[in-house]
């Protein structure tokens, strides 16, 4: 599900001539263990991570990043209602995270807390992903750059 803050970063065209669930590993940069984004969003979310782990004194707790494009394909297949279709989900250009540990629910202090830190760090969480939204997501942030700092 695209949103259009992200057009500068990633559009049908590609991203430097890479399609969407297709980007080579040495343009994405680890965030944590088995999880990795594209360089620039890395970047933000590590300022953004130590900034959590500083007030909550654990680290940020994620369980989903760059998605290539095979397993957005079988997820799809396996939670059909949750998945976006393959070669359109934001995790496909590495700029789309799903998070843990309290943030993963709406009204808890993790999920108020990135709701009001999130963007200095140049995360937002998408209206369709929000409380009252299409698809009420708590656990679903996407990087939109340094616009937003």
């Amino acid at each position: 599900m695209a949103t259009p803050y992200l057009s500068a970063f990633a559009t049908a065209d590609g991203w430097q001539g890479y399609g969407n669930g297709k980007m080579p590993a040495d343009k994405l940069c680890r965030v944590a263990p088995g999880q990795k984004l594209r360089c620039d969003a890395a970047a933000a979310y590590g300022e953004l991570a130590a900034a959590y782990q500083a007030d909550f004194h654990k680290e940020l707790c994620i369980t989903d990043s760059y998605r290539p494009y095979r397993a957005q394909v079988d997820l799809l297949r396996r939670k059909p209602t949750l998945a976006a279709f393959p070669g359109t989900s934001n995790h496909g250009w590495g700029l789309a995270v799903d998070l843990c540990d309290g943030i993963n629910d709406f009204g808890t202090p993790q999920y108020r807390w990135m709701s009001v830190h999130a963007a200095a760090y140049g995360w937002v969480h998408p209206g369709w992903a929000r409380e009252g939204g299409s698809r009420q997501e708590p656990w679903h942030w996407e990087f939109a750059g340094d616009s937003l700092r």
